[in-house]
C-alpha cells in the first residue's frame, strides 16, 4: 500500500502532465481533423496518452467497457452522442462536414 505522500506526489505529477497536455492543445491554432476511418486508432492513442484503460474510459463516459473496446477496435457502431461522451473524456470533439 502506498503512503499518502506517495499518492499525493503521483497525483500532483499527473495533474502537471494533464496541464501540459491541455496547454499544448489550447496553443494549437489548427484543428486536428481526421477522417472517421482513423477513429479507432485515434481513440487508442488518446486513451494511452492519458494513461487510461478501456474500462476507465467506458465508466467515465457512461458506456460499458465492452462497448468502448468495440469502438476502439473499429467493430462498434457508436451514436454521435456516444462519441461526444467519449470525446469529453478523451478531450476531442466530433466535427461533421456534409458535402
Amino acid at each position: 500500500m502506498q503512503t499518502k505522500q506517495a499518492l499525493l506526489t503521483a497525483i500532483t505529477e499527473e495533474i502537471r502532465h494533464l496541464q501540459t497536455l491541455a496547454e499544448r492543445i489550447e496553443a494549437s491554432e489548427e484543428p486536428d481533423l481526421h477522417p472517421l476511418s482513423e477513429l479507432a486508432e485515434l481513440l487508442e492513442a488518446r486513451r494511452k496518452a492519458l494513461d487510461l484503460n478501456a474500462a476507465d474510459v467506458g465508466e467515465l463516459c457512461g458506456i460499458s467497457p465492452t462497448t468502448y473496446r468495440a469502438i476502439e477496435n473499429g467493430t462498434g457502431n457508436p451514436t454521435l452522442r456516444t462519441l461526444e461522451g467519449i470525446g469529453s473524456v478523451l478531450n476531442f470533439r466530433i466535427w461533421i462536414e456534409l458535402k
